[in-house]
């Protein structure tokens, strides 16, 4: 049963009237242009830095440099349950619909939940472990079908283009891979004990402006850093996720071989924990499995910015796939209008306490070097004057009205639609209808099945998205867009726009697009912006 839920942040609905926009480049400015609302001030650089490191589209690539279909599709899984889980939550706290929840569709626009296609736990080489849907294939071109194997057993997915020559795709970081996959990579944890001290021993220690040492994992292959709980302070690796609002991490209480490699909370050895016997924390994973937990109140550091009291969730058990992955858990910094436990989000705990003199955070997504900052924008990251803010149309998501481009027009089947910038996503997912509207409009594309598409890797097309009035058209790079060969040795790349109907009438503006831009996000004003980078 969900529990009886208090909001500390009321929930705004603005739903503002979106209307087609032909965008055209032209000179930025720090002004949000064309919104009725003030602009967000430049700050000083008086906020902290958090080093980041490495979570991207880049865990989706196999050492050959081709796709990981089952990874690929795990990661759609996980997706999709966030999102139904938060608008679930919005619907709690608001006593209202999203409008953005599927419910309000047409039944005959709802495909299949991704939760049932468990090709990721098939053995490889099996029938389930097949990406040959029928449904999904019907419109794929004829290609031969020669080495297009995915998964290195009998599998083989139907519609793949034709293998035939090498082709070196301008891509560092599949070149950075040659030996490992990232998505395995080595965990500290899985090799010590699950003590804090064991398994800082076994990684390097990065300080930062703050005086705390964060901790390095796999060379820069995770976007994720440390955050500390408790008193005295134990320290968690964590994902912070602008497409969430909660903070969860695993309970002592948990026993399965998935909890063990992690970091456990045990709020018998902090001083300042407080159990909140009256909530539960629910989660459903993306593998269709679910656990509860316990909720408390503790304090949370990150980079020596304390939020005392801040409330959290400790979950029971962990799905298997986190027992490969270095995350202990995660931080959402999103609205609390979608937050399962009711609450007021870490950062606007910390806005509450007076802990940051601004109300922005900002991210830089890089292949090393990646930062949280909290309290501002770090300029040395971005180039002075290309800052421009846009008005979130909901206070949940954060929320943007946006339209596509392809080269220097906008695809007009698509109009404007609902864009959600998530850091916790790597790839950029639409619905699958405007998934194929906006293939349709790129040169040479493929349909490869399952909602993936193809370009060819050595001319990829150059595709970008404008938001709110604006006439500014924010690219995504060649690196950014390839997700991969559709099999190794293949002139064909796979595309990192992927239509899939994950439980949200919107498309998810994940890693793939925000590696490209410096990303504020603007609690003060309820904004996003986005800056080119220095």
């Amino acid at each position: 049963m969900r529990p009886t839920l208090s909001l500390t942040t009321s929930a705004l609905l603005l739903a503002a009237p979106f209307t087609n926009a032909q965008p055209t480049r032209s000179p930025r400015a720090e002004v949000p242009l064309g919104s009725p609302s003030p602009a967000s001030p430049a700050t000083p650089d008086d906020g902290t830095k958090i080093r980041l490191h490495r979570r991207g589209s880049a865990e989706l690539m196999k050492d050959d440099g081709s796709l990981d279909w089952g990874r690929a599709h795990a990661h759609l899984a996980r997706a999709q349950s966030k999102y139904t889980r938060s608008l679930n939550n919005f619907a709690a706290n608001t006593g209202v619909a999203h409008f953005l929840d599927p419910s309000l569709l047409p039944p005959d626009l709802l495909n299949p939940s991704l939760a049932r296609r468990n090709a990721w736990d098939a053995p490889s080489g099996s029938e389930a472990s097949s990406l040959d849907w029928e449904a999904d294939l019907a419109a794929a071109p004829k290609f031969e079908k020669r080495g297009d194997k995915v998964f290195g057993g009998g599998s083989r997915l139907k519609g793949a283009p034709n293998v035939q020559e090498e082709v070196v795709v301008a891509n560092p970081s599949a070149r950075k891979r040659a030996t490992k996959n990232p998505k395995y990579v080595w965990n500290p944890k899985a090799h010590t004990s699950t003590s804090t001290s064991a398994a800082a021993a076994a990684t390097s220690a990065v300080p930062t402006s703050a005086g705390n040492a964060l901790t390095d994992y796999n060379d820069g292959m995770l976007w994720a850093g440390t955050v500390s709980i408790g008193t005295p302070p134990v320290n968690y690796i964590i994902d912070f996720d602008t497409g969430s609002s909660d903070l969860w991490i695993p309970s002592t209480n948990c026993t399965a071989a998935a909890c063990n490699t992690h970091t456990k909370y045990d709020p018998t050895v902090s001083s300042t924990s407080k159990s909140l016997r009256s909530s539960k924390l629910s989660i459903t994973y993306g593998d269709g499995s679910s656990t509860t937990g316990s909720v408390w109140k503790d304090t949370v550091t990150v980079a020596g910015i304390s939020a005392t009291a801040q409330v959290f969730g400790a979950a029971n058990s962990l799905s298997s796939d986190w027992e490969d992955d270095p995350m202990d858990g995660m931080m959402g910094m999103a609205y609390a209008s979608i937050s399962q436990l009711g609450t007021s989000p870490f950062f606007q705990t910390l806005m509450t306490q007076s802990a940051v003199s601004v109300g922005q955070f900002s991210f830089f997504l890089a292949s090393t070097n990646s930062e949280l900052y909290l309290g501002g924008m770090n300029s040395e990251l971005y180039t002075a004057g290309s800052t421009v803010f846009y008005p979130v149309t909901s206070q949940s998501y954060w929320l943007l009205s946006a339209s596509a481009n392809v080269g220097s027009t906008a695809v007009s089947t698509l109009g404007t639609f609902s864009a959600i910038i998530d850091t916790g996503t790597s790839v950029i997912v639409a619905p699958t209808a405007s998934a194929k509207k906006f293939w349709a409009a790129v040169p040479d594309s493929g349909v490869y099945g399952s909602g993936y598409y193809t370009y060819p890797c050595d001319q990829p097309p150059i595709l970008s998205f404008s938001f709110g009035l604006t006439d500014e058209k924010w690219e995504i790079s060649s690196d950014s867009l390839n997700l991969g060969k559709v099999s190794s040795g293949s002139s064909r790349c796979v595309g990192a726009i992927v239509g899939a109907d994950i439980g949200v009438n919107a498309w998810i503006l994940g890693d793939a697009f925000l590696e490209n831009v410096y990303a504020t996000f603007d609690f003060d004003n309820n904004k996003v912006g986005f800056s080119d980078l220095a």
